[in-house]
């Protein structure tokens, strides 16, 4: 088995941010929260798509509070919410393999379809800090990773 490669993604993260501030890591969590939203709503658990949706309006629009629970932290909590958020990728990893998606495949056309967001190297941004698709913009195709 290969290991899965998630430098690239990280490289992708580093371009469009190379300096990311605590306003880019409340929109970040918006959007992490987003997409488990879309897992919801495939699976038709409506009450918690609802409510993720608007958790992850709420750190996209960036309030004070997410903002202030990001700034003060302490060191368990970050080492708690590393601990999540590795838990988080080893359980998505799991998920795809139990329903027989090829991950590593799967992701590395996602990272694909992402790098094709930017114009001439650069990011496009949206009003709420969030990387737009432009007219460049090519979703992924993940059909074949199917199985």
């Amino acid at each position: 088995m290969s290991d899965l490669n998630i430098k690239p993604i990280l490289e992708w993260f580093q371009q469009a941010k190379p300096n990311p501030t605590t306003e880019d890591a409340c929109v970040q969590i918006g959007c992490h929260y987003e997409e488990v939203a879309e897992m919801s709503e495939v699976m038709s658990d409506d009450s918690v798509q609802h409510e993720l949706e608007y958790c992850s309006e709420n750190y996209k629009a960036v309030m004070d509070w997410c903002y202030a629970s990001i700034e003060y932290i302490s060191d368990d909590e970050k080492r708690e919410l590393l601990d999540s958020l590795c838990d988080q990728i080893v359980t998505a990893i799991g998920v795809a393999y139990m329903i027989g998606f090829d991950i590593e495949k799967a992701l590395a056309e996602v990272n694909r379809s992402n790098w094709s967001k930017f114009v001439d190297g650069k990011p496009v941004f949206n009003e709420q800090g969030k990387i737009a698709k432009p007219e460049s913009y090519s979703p992924p195709e993940l059909k074949e990773f199917i199985k």
